[in-house]
């Protein structure tokens, strides 16, 4: 009876605790946010402030570096985006248009098969119009909020990205502090592995984003799509959103394809980008990426999921590294280790056969 009592007391506990990380994680989420994100970075620029460290830089001086060079890169990518965008828009009046003489065609095409005339649609699409203006204070609002906490994550995340890398030996003693009985080669290397995971499924996806840039590069230049290069790297780079990214990078070929090219050279760009993200979820991403999480697809889809629902879309980017974290902590936790289990990659079945033999 003891027994009993004890282990419900003690998943009553695991239940509350759960419940109460997940409600903190939902009220606190810009700031966690704002963390994760800076120690996502502060994993990755780690080697290359070891390597200045070692040269006899000042850590201070090796970690402004680095952080200076990544925001550097990220700076030019932007400014060659932009570049992209400045020639597109010069040509918007072509494509504006082109669109007019779709949408009269689009019009015909109803009133005569659905007997719905040309009034009737313009009417319809004015109510529409007005509903959208009544709205327009709280579509605003949202905007310049939205807008207001990427500029504030742009500031602050170099910050902590900077304190994580500097105080990284405090924060090491701290841990050492709070788990006692724990060796400190042990901690160490826990934290040595995160971060090699952390680093390892950063690079991989930067070499997954490339190799379907430049494949649907090549395809939307095969189907005739203006600015392939362009679209191509966009669909790519939005990898950074699981699943739906490609999808997102995508719309613009694929409603331009529409409006100046034919619904047949539209239908074209979505079978082919539908091809490429089949190819990248069943054999690049895997073969780039999974080595370096080890991670089953139903803990990486619950991630997703529980990531979408926790934070939004940057709950989505985070998901996966996070959930890497975790199941590098439950797997050098004696306690925990059947969760790390529970998370990694299933094992290989394995079928016996049997021989029969005849008695003589």
């Amino acid at each position: 009876m003891s027994n009993n009592t004890a282990y419900s007391s003690r998943l009553s506990s695991a239940l509350l605790s759960m419940a109460l990380i997940i409600a903190a994680a939902y009220v606190l989420q810009d700031l966690l946010i704002l963390l994760s994100f800076a120690l996502v970075l502060s994993l990755l620029l780690l080697p290359a402030s070891k390597l200045m460290e070692a040269k006899g830089f000042p850590r201070a001086l090796a970690i402004f570096i680095a952080i200076l060079l990544t925001f550097a890169l990220i700076s030019s990518l932007l400014f060659v985006a932009g570049m992209q965008i400045m020639e597109f828009s010069s040509e918007l009046p072509l494509f504006a248009k082109k669109a007019e003489k779709w949408i009269s065609s689009l019009q015909s095409f109803i009133s005569a098969n659905f007997n719905i005339s040309r009034r009737k649609q313009m009417l319809e699409l004015s109510n529409e119009l007005m509903s959208l203006m009544k709205n327009s204070g709280v579509i605003i609002s949202t905007t310049f909020s939205t807008a207001l906490h990427a500029i504030t994550a742009l500031i602050l995340v170099p910050v902590f990205t900077f304190f994580f890398l500097f105080y990284r030996d405090f924060f090491e003693s701290f841990l050492q502090k709070v788990f006692p009985k724990t060796e400190g080669q042990v901690l160490t290397k826990v934290m040595e592995k995160t971060g090699s995971v952390i680093q390892g499924y950063l690079v991989g996806l930067l070499v997954v984003m490339l190799i379907v840039g430049v494949l649907n590069s090549i395809g939307f230049w095969w189907i005739g799509v203006e600015y392939p290069v362009f679209f191509g790297f966009l669909t790519g780079i939005l990898l950074l959103i699981p699943y739906i990214g490609i999808w997102m990078g995508a719309l613009l070929p694929i409603l331009l394809s529409l409006v100046t090219l034919s619904p047949s050279h539209a239908l074209a760009v979505v079978a082919w980008v539908a091809a490429a993200q089949f190819i990248e979820a069943n054999f690049i991403t895997p073969l780039v990426v999974g080595s370096k999480v080890s991670m089953n697809p139903m803990v990486a889809m619950l991630a997703l999921l529980c990531g979408e629902l926790l934070w939004g879309i940057p709950g989505l980017i985070l998901a996966l590294p996070l959930t890497a974290v975790m199941k590098v902590i439950f797997d050098s936790i004696p306690n925990l280790e059947p969760y790390g289990f529970l998370l990694g990659e299933a094992p290989a079945r394995t079928t016996k056969s049997t021989k029969e033999t005849k008695a003589p």
